[in-house]
Formats: C-alpha cells, sequence, structure tokens
C-alpha cells in the first residue's frame, strides 16, 4: 500500500478515489518535484496533484476495493442445488408458480 498524508488525511493511492460529482481519479505512480502524487480522471488532460484534486474536486471518497480472486470464484460457485435444498432460493418451477398467481 502506497500512502500519502495530505492535512492530516492518509490517501491509499493504490486504491483510487471518487470526487463529489463522481469522477474518478488515480494516481500515475508518479509524484510532482515538491513529492506531491499525480492523479489522472476523466476530463482532465494532464495529472493534477492530490492536494488541487483534493481543494478543487473534494471531498475524495475512496473507491471500494476489488474483492479477491478467491472470493470472487466462491461467489460464483456457489452450489445452487444445495441453495434451494437449505431454503435460500426457489426453484423455476416455484418462482413461476408465485408469480403467475401474482399476474391474476
Amino acid at each position: 500500500m502506497t500512502t500519502y498524508l495530505h492535512d492530516g488525511t492518509e490517501f491509499d493511492l493504490d486504491g483510487g478515489f471518487v470526487d463529489v460529482i463522481g469522477v474518478e481519479w488515480t494516481w500515475t505512480g508518479s509524484y510532482t518535484d515538491t513529492g506531491e502524487p499525480l492523479l489522472t480522471g476523466s476530463g482532465h488532460p494532464a495529472p493534477v496533484p492530490l492536494p488541487d484534486v483534493y481543494h478543487d474536486h473534494g471531498p475524495l471518497i475512496p473507491l471500494p476495493k476489488r474483492p479477491t480472486n478467491r472470493l470472487a470464484q466462491a461467489a460464483v460457485s456457489a452450489d445452487y442445488t444445495a441453495s434451494i435444498r437449505d431454503g435460500h432460493t426457489e426453484s423455476y418451477e416455484e418462482y413461476a408458480l408465485r408469480t403467475a398467481a401474482a399476474g391474476q
């Protein structure tokens, strides 16, 4: 994790940020001559120092971290038959019966 401290707030540069209007900002991996991290955001042709982005577009909200490959695999590999058996989901037949009655 690469961090940068600005105005008492620690920024995880590896994660990226979103500003108050929804523009995503990511660290370029470079710094200014004074040691400020350079960020890129959509609509900005050149990298902008983090303090400037923070002042002009902030606050900066950390983007959610992406799930690990292991977690993503576990989420998409769930045993569907076992979940039906345990009552966590309904079968297609149960769904069709339930929704057919709603249309009458």
